[in-house]
């Protein structure tokens, strides 16, 4: 049986000044708090409490030097560093778990170690096992006789099973010794390093950047420029989120994400925030290229009676949209369709009977699909300004800035 040999190798390394090891406690942590994407929902797996599991947190990153969470969009998600060493920590988990049943196999008995295991249990294990006394390995933990005992005492209690066997010349691992001290060693692996685990090491940005995007407007430039970002810089984590302007700037207003890209409001409309301009584009009516508007309508009042695809009410596109209609004389005409994407506002005109009012630069314009074609209405005024909306107060970051470094270069290529 596998099991039974593990007694006869122990590998216990003695120097571990030099080491950087999260706790146990610590990586059990940031598993379950990534899992369940909130150290409130974390809370009921761990069986601690929100300001146990915040301290828990607190103390791996200062560890660590770096954070590890942060409030998102989703809710509490890691950040790039956490990214790094949630791997570690998951796999830390599962060894435990693994150990767990070979234990039961071995005993007859399920111990509870997730909950309970700490380092200096398994480093007082290790060394007994190596030293054969709890007095020998005493010097070499730099630990008190009685604190050696007590951690083997403990671990003997989590287990429900002997560890040692006493012998003439001192005491003898059993293979349950030897299985632990063998998760000893593979946890060793996955949650000690001496550079902290390359956390600080200079490969580019290191960071996330969040970008909301509001209906229509630049959504493709930031797709564009996220890849730009993500080929030189593979330790970012990305993420577009498509909402409405309202709950995109509250959203910002929490940090949960770093900037809007879309029309600008000159000045936005909540304080805490300021608006980078980029570049203008244009309100266009586009449809179908065999759409029968193409042979008939000279104005907006043509189009009275057709079925149209437009930003949702609040937005810069619809306002504009209804007032139109107004000026003219005319009551807007009823909308048949929502879409909050760009390129799905597309789609939904080719294949459909309806006409769409989106915002195009000249290069977008330019570019429409095949059977995409502009509408021949003039529309007054219809110039409207893109750009980014940031929080007011704050550094803006250097992955931020290079997002907008990217972003004008594209424009200006």
């Amino acid at each position: 049986m596998r099991i039974m040999d593990i007694s006869s190798h122990f590998s216990y390394i003695p120097c571990m000044e030099n080491l950087i090891r999260i706790s146990l406690k610590q990586a059990r942590t940031v598993d379950a708090v990534a899992k369940a994407r909130g150290l409130d929902a974390a809370a009921p797996v761990l069986n601690m409490t929100q300001p146990v599991i915040s301290r828990t947190l607190a103390a791996a990153e200062a560890l660590l030097g770096v954070t590890l969470f942060q409030r998102g969009w989703g809710g509490t998600e890691p950040t790039a560093w956490g990214d790094a060493i949630l791997p570690r920590c998951s796999a830390a988990v599962h060894l435990i778990a693994k150990a767990e049943d070979d234990l039961e196999a071995l005993g007859g008995v399920r111990p509870n170690l997730l909950a309970f295991l700490r380092w200096h249990h398994l480093d007082a294990l290790a060394a007994v096992s190596l030293r054969g006394s709890a007095s020998a390995a005493s010097g070499q933990l730099g630990m008190t006789q009685p604190a050696v005992s007590r951690a083997i005492s403990a671990v003997a209690h989590y287990t429900n099973q002997p560890l040692f066997r006493r012998r003439r010349n001192g005491l003898e691992a059993t293979p349950v010794a030897g299985r632990l001290s063998l998760l000893r060693d593979e946890l060793l692996r996955e949650l000690a390093s001496t550079d902290g685990f390359g956390l600080h090491a200079e490969r580019g940005l290191f960071g996330r950047l969040a970008v909301g995007l509001l209906p229509f407007s630049g959504q493709d430039l930031v797709a564009k420029t996220l890849g730009i970002l993500t080929g030189s810089n593979p330790e970012l984590r990305l993420m577009a989120v498509p909402g409405s302007y309202a709950m995109l700037a509250q959203a910002l207003l929490r940090g949960e994400i770093d900037c809007m890209m879309g029309i600008l409001r000159a000045p936005p409309p909540f304080p805490g925030l300021r608006e980078i301009f980029l570049y203008e584009e244009s309100f266009t009516l586009v449809a179908h290229k065999n759409h029968p508007c193409h042979r008939y309508a000279t104005s907006m009042i043509d189009l009275t009676n057709e079925n149209w695809i437009v930003a949702p009410h609040g937005t810069p596109v619809r306002t504009y949209f209804e007032n139109l209609f107004r000026t003219l004389g005319a009551t807007p005409p009823a909308q048949t369709c929502e879409v909050l994407s760009f390129s799905d506002a597309e789609k939904v005109i080719l294949h459909s009977n309806s006409i769409g009012m989106l915002s195009y630069s000249n290069r977008h314009l330019a570019d429409l699909p095949n059977d995409l074609k502009k509408v021949d209405v003039d529309l007054p005024h219809g110039r409207v300004p893109i750009g980014l909306t940031v929080r007011e107060i704050g550094d803006v970051g250097a992955i931020l800035s290079r997002f907008e470094q990217i972003l004008r270069s594209m424009l200006d290529g």
